[in-house]
């Protein structure tokens, strides 16, 4: 007799719901040059709880449109399971893709937006690095190297390098110093600002790598 599968009991969850906050949908999507909106996006959160595979079929869908490397093309098929389609010296740059996939893969939003917003920042914070050859061993946050950097700070346009420094001081940097919270059942983002985040990130991370040439070259053979 085949014996059921064994689940832990769910932690409660009070989801801050489908809005996308202030700080994603003005301060930092309205930045971009996406053609996606806040209302594709909430769309979007909204139906991965509801449907996780007609959901991430919706979200592959609307991340082809940006160039570049994202959840449509990062992983490939071995056998039964997904791998990297990158080269293994790209792993820092697209790890953190893989990584919002399996957040994703967990089938519950509210409790795994923080961490799909975490790693969609660190895929622009490795970006930084590789743009401005930067070595490994320099462990800045994406905050020090916009500070830090003459090389960004005069090589980047303007409007760009704000946009970073938003996203660092009113989402990334929150998301990684802020653990404590009053209700302790609630979070800091929501299913829709995970998602926003997500594209914005895809968006910011084509900006900085385009000009290195790294997608002519980036996919395993």
């Amino acid at each position: 007799m085949e014996k059921s599968k064994q689940t832990l009991p769910q932690i409660k969850s009070n989801s801050t719901g489908h809005t996308l906050s202030p700080r994603v949908s003005d301060l930092l999507l309205g930045c971009t040059s996406l053609t996606i909106n806040s209302k594709d996006i909430i769309e979007v959160a909204e139906t991965l709880q509801k449907d996780l595979l007609q959901g991430y079929k919706s979200l592959t869908e609307m991340d082809k449109v940006i160039s570049g490397v994202g959840l449509h093309n990062v992983n490939k098929t071995e056998g039964t399971l997904l791998t990297g389609a990158y080269r293994s010296e790209f792993r820092g740059l697209f790890r953190p893709i893989q990584y919002v996939y399996k957040f994703l893969s967990y089938n519950d939003l509210p409790w795994t937006a923080r961490e799909i917003v975490r790693y969609s920042c660190l895929h622009i914070e490795n970006a930084a690095k590789y743009r401005f050859t930067i070595p490994d061993s320099d462990k800045s946050s994406l905050g020090k190297l916009l500070w830090n950097k003459k090389s960004i700070r005069t090589t980047l346009e303007a409007p760009f390098l704000r946009m970073l420094t938003d996203l660092n001081d009113t989402v990334y940097g929150k998301n990684k110093h802020t653990i404590e919270h009053i209700d302790l059942d609630a979070h800091d983002f929501s299913p829709a600002d995970a998602i926003g985040m997500y594209f914005i990130c895809r968006w910011a991370g084509v900006k900085l790598l385009e000009p290195t040439g790294l997608f002519s070259k980036w996919e395993s053979k």
